[in-house]
């Protein structure tokens, strides 16, 4: 009887010690000491450099384009300057996920015009993601393990493999292009699931353009608006929505279109997702071992 008590004993210990919590928490409080020291960085370079608080509003942010577009046409290094803080900032806001991009999509619409600013901050945003994605391997094994993200990341999982045969790219774009995908998420989990980098980049940098260029256009009449409101409206997120579904026609038709293609041109398909359907069989190893460990 004592040995069984004592064997029960040793199994709850074991359990709690390999606790997602309790490996998830000092992960976390060193996550957030890395997200204060470069904010605290981010801020002292727009303060010293530029001049300028961290903008909260609309306001905050017109105010803020009269003064760069003056500081910025005096001299080239003041150009480069105020691109490099511009830079710094996106990118602290997009590696930890604050929200209110919107903001800064407005002013580089104000500061660059419309085509630049799309392509300037779509890049941006790929960036900090990928960021972002780097960061996840700090908090995420143990983040994974949590009940309710295992099943959202078992889901995903079986959605990638399902669609592997015409590539992770264009299931990535769809979520990208979707407007209520919580791209913090995608983030997150994505160098768990064996999402490897470089499509993990082009479908953020691609899905991001169409809200950054209507963000763009409102920034170049940055003085006209009155509310932020004025920007993201049904009609935006309809338009959004009716993008993101194109971007669906590779996912749903992609078997077909490519056996099209394949006797159109008279060749044999290639396996040309191999290296995809193996990075997403490790990452469905780890939401099993992830199972696993929690039973």
């Amino acid at each position: 009887m004592d040995t069984i008590d004592t064997s029960t004993d040793e199994k709850k210990a074991t359990r709690a010690l390999n606790s997602p919590w309790r490996r998830l928490l000092p992960r976390l409080a060193l996550f957030i000491v890395i997200g204060l020291l470069s904010l605290l960085l981010s801020l002292n370079l727009a303060r010293h450099v530029l001049g300028i608080e961290l903008p909260h509003t609309l306001e905050d942010i017109q105010s803020i384009a009269v003064h760069l577009e003056k500081l910025s046409s005096n001299t080239w290094g003041d150009y480069m300057a105020v691109a490099g803080v511009f830079a710094a900032l996106y990118l602290w806001q997009q590696a930890f996920s604050i929200p209110g991009s919107v903001l800064f999509n407005l002013l580089a619409g104000h500061l660059y015009g419309i085509i630049a600013a799309t392509v300037w901050t779509s890049l941006l945003t790929a960036v900090g993601a990928t960021l972002a994605y780097g960061l996840a391997m700090l908090v995420a094994e143990p983040f994974l393990q949590l009940n309710w993200v295992s099943r959202k990341t078992a889901f995903m999982t079986r959605q990638m493999k399902r669609d592997r045969s015409v590539g992770l790219f264009w299931w990535l774009l769809f979520a990208r292009l979707f407007p209520f995908t919580p791209y913090w998420f995608i983030n997150m989990v994505s160098p768990f699931l064996g999402i490897p980098v470089a499509p993990f980049f082009w479908s953020c940098f691609l899905g991001s353009m169409p809200y950054n260029f209507i963000c763009a256009q409102a920034g170049a009449v940055l003085g006209e608006l009155s509310s932020t409101a004025d920007i993201v409206s049904v009609s935006l997120v309809l338009k959004l929505l009716g993008v993101s579904f194109i971007s669906l026609v590779p996912v749903i038709w992609g078997n077909k279109l490519k056996h099209m293609m394949t006797e159109y041109i008279g060749a044999k398909g290639d396996d040309e997702d191999q290296d995809d359907e193996d990075d997403l069989e490790k990452g469905g190893e780890l939401n099993n071992t992830a199972h696993n460990q929690q039973a």
